[in-house]
């Protein structure tokens, strides 16, 4: 089982916990620390103070006269360095597999990933494409070849570094680390989401479209991932997910006050957020639907249960990789 992965942590705690502290900290300056480059870049391509402030608060890269593409090159940067440091405490001070922090199988079941990536996609476009036909005025086509194939290499091929980071780091390291003291599984379930939702209240749409309605849908977001890892014993389609959503929203369609501004193929002039949030919902059942009938998910209990740390590792798991 996922959470029973840290059960010689369990066994001495106290040995251990210390270093979920020290890699907390560490994460967290790696993330400062990738900042500095777009820090560097903004104060040199700002016309103005005011402009600089500005653009601190939209992370709008036109404010400042600069290429959304080299905008998101720099904003992944944030992730990279974080995910650097992620890996890196796992592997030297918790002297962990880093493997342990994406699935309790014996393999990364990669299949899963690329089937929850693409399901996400169709799912995504198919309620896009709802959205058009109710309010097509809302739509503008904003396709300019120059910057739109930069944008879908850059998007498809390093926006998981930020999403993956988010996975291994909140319902990987910290959902096993919040398991070790939280007793049922719905403990570090439910902590997770809300620091999953908090990590996001920086971002523009706060502003946009006010703090409660954000942060209901990603809260929702993080319970939504942190079911599917507890049922499926893993990170994979969480992973597949997350990229799929954020590839999607960078390349395909973006739209005012969202933290992508990019040169995306379609802008949305306005958003109807209680339309995103339920269509978002019909997504996330319809996804769920799907993906428990193909993985014969049937004890949906366990997201209440007991953690039982007596239970075998990941060598008592066959490796399964349909």
């Amino acid at each position: 089982m996922f959470l029973e992965l840290v059960s010689n942590e369990k066994n001495d705690l106290r040995h251990h916990l210390w270093r979920y502290g020290v890699t907390i900290l560490i994460v967290i300056i790696c993330y400062i620390l990738g900042q500095i480059p777009l820090a560097i870049v903004a104060f040199l391509y700002a016309p103005n103070p005011q402009a600089l402030m500005e653009f601190a608060e939209k992370i709008d890269f036109s404010i400042i006269g600069l290429n959304a593409n080299i905008g998101l090159l720099l904003i992944i940067m944030f992730f990279a360095a974080s995910l650097a440091g992620l890996l890196i405490s796992v592997k030297f001070l918790h002297r962990k597999n880093i493997k342990t922090i994406i699935t309790a199988y014996s393999a990364i079941r990669w299949q899963r990933i690329f089937y929850a990536f693409f399901l996400w996609l169709i799912l995504s476009a198919a309620m896009e494409l709802i959205s058009y036909y109710l309010t097509p005025e809302k739509y503008v086509f904003n396709f300019n070849p120059e910057l739109f194939i930069p944008l879908f290499f850059i998007s498809l091929l390093l926006l998981p570094v930020q999403t993956s980071f988010e996975e291994l780091f909140i319902r990987g390291y910290l959902m096993q680390g919040i398991g070790l003291i939280g007793f049922f599984r719905f403990v570090p379930l439910i902590i997770t989401s809300i620091i999953f939702g908090s990590l996001h209240i920086m971002n523009p749409e706060i502003d946009e479209f006010g703090l409660w309605t954000m942060m209901l849908f990603y809260i929702s977001f993080g319970l939504f991932l942190g079911i599917i890892t507890l049922m499926d014993d893993g990170l994979e389609i969480p992973l597949g997910i997350h990229a799929a959503n954020n590839i999607y929203a960078s390349v395909f369609v973006t739209y005012s006050g969202g933290a992508l501004q990019t040169d995306a193929l379609l802008k949305m002039t306005s958003l109807d957020e209680s339309f995103m949030y339920f269509g978002w919902l019909i997504m996330a059942g319809i996804f769920i639907i799907i993906v428990a009938q193909k993985y014969q998910w049937r004890n949906w209990l366990k997201l209440f249960a007991k953690i039982e740390f007596s239970k075998p590792q990941t060598d008592s798991l066959q490796s399964q990789v349909n």
